[in-house]
C-alpha cells in the first residue's frame, strides 16, 4: 500500500502544468514531508486546456455516494481497478497524477515497525498513478474531489520491505495516463534509480511535518538496497 508521501517540490511540479488552481498560492512556499490519508494536497488531472493542477482530499468516495461514505480507499489494486464497482468508471474517466518526490513504508510483522523513506536516487520529483471524482454529500453542498493512489506488486527492492508498492509513472508517460485508460503502465518501477533508507518513527505521527522526517535514522542498520527508474 501506500499511507503517507512526500513532496518538497511543489515548485517544480507547477512548471508541468498549464493550469494552476488560484487557492493553491498556499502550497507553493509549504514543502511536505509527512502527506497523510484526508489531507487536501496537489493532484494533476487532465482539464480542457491541458494539465491542472488542484486541491484533492486524499481518500477515494465515488460520485454515486449516498449520505455518509463508509469507505474512502487510499489506495486502488492495479489488478482491479478495471472491474472493481468502486474504480472502473473513474479508471476509464478520471485518472490522474499525484506528485510525489517520495514516499514512506513499513517494515516488520508486528509494531513498533521500522520506516523506511523510499526516493529517487537524484532525489527529483514523480507521480504516482491516481484515480479520481468528484463527490457532493447532499443536494446544494459543496462538490469534494477525492483521489486513491494505485497500487501494484513490489520491485525487488520494495520486496524486503512490503507486499506492496505504488504505481510509479515515468514522466514520459504523464500524457498517455491522464488522456487514456492505460493498464500497461500499472506495473512496478524498474529498480535501478530508487532507493530506501530506515528513518525515525516520528513519521508514525500524521501531524508530524519537518524536514526531519527524511532524514537517514543512522542507528538503523538498512537491510534493502538501491534501486533506479528511468526518466
Amino acid at each position: 500500500m501506500c499511507g503517507r508521501y512526500v513532496l518538497r517540490r511543489i515548485d517544480a511540479v507547477r512548471r508541468a502544468v498549464q493550469f494552476v488552481a488560484p487557492m493553491f498560492e498556499e502550497f507553493t512556499e509549504h514543502p511536505r514531508f509527512n502527506i497523510a490519508p484526508s489531507q487536501i494536497v496537489p493532484v494533476i488531472r487532465q482539464g480542457e486546456h491541458g494539465r491542472e493542477l488542484v486541491p484533492m482530499k486524499w481518500g477515494f468516495i465515488p460520485s454515486w455516494t449516498k449520505g455518509k461514505p463508509k469507505l474512502a480507499p487510499i489506495n486502488a489494486k492495479c489488478e482491479t481497478v478495471a472491474t472493481s464497482g468502486m474504480f472502473r468508471t473513474v479508471f476509464q474517466k478520471r485518472r490522474c497524477l499525484v506528485p510525489a518526490d517520495g514516499f514512506y513504508e513499513w517494515k516488520g510483522a508486528k509494531p513498533p515497525k521500522q520506516p523506511y523513506f523510499i526516493h529517487r536516487r537524484d532525489d527529483g520529483w514523480f507521480a504516482f498513478a491516481g484515480l479520481w471524482d468528484r463527490w457532493v454529500a447532499e443536494k446544494g453542498s459543496e462538490p469534494i474531489d477525492t483521489f486513491t493512489i494505485v497500487t501494484t506488486e513490489p520491485n525487488e527492492l520494495m520486496r524486503t520491505i512490503h507486499n506492496r508498492m505504488p504505481v510509479i509513472l515515468n514522466p514520459n508517460d504523464f500524457d498517455a495516463w491522464l488522456k487514456h485508460p492505460t493498464p500497461e503502465l500499472l506495473k512496478p518501477a524498474p529498480p535501478d534509480e530508487m532507493e530506501a533508507f530506515p528513518v525515525a518513527t516520528k513519521v508514525n505521527k500524521p501531524s508530524y511535518d519537518a524536514p526531519d522526517c527524511v532524514e537517514r535514522n543512522a542507528d538503523v542498520s538498512p537491510t534493502a538496497h538501491s534501486m533506479r527508474f528511468h526518466e
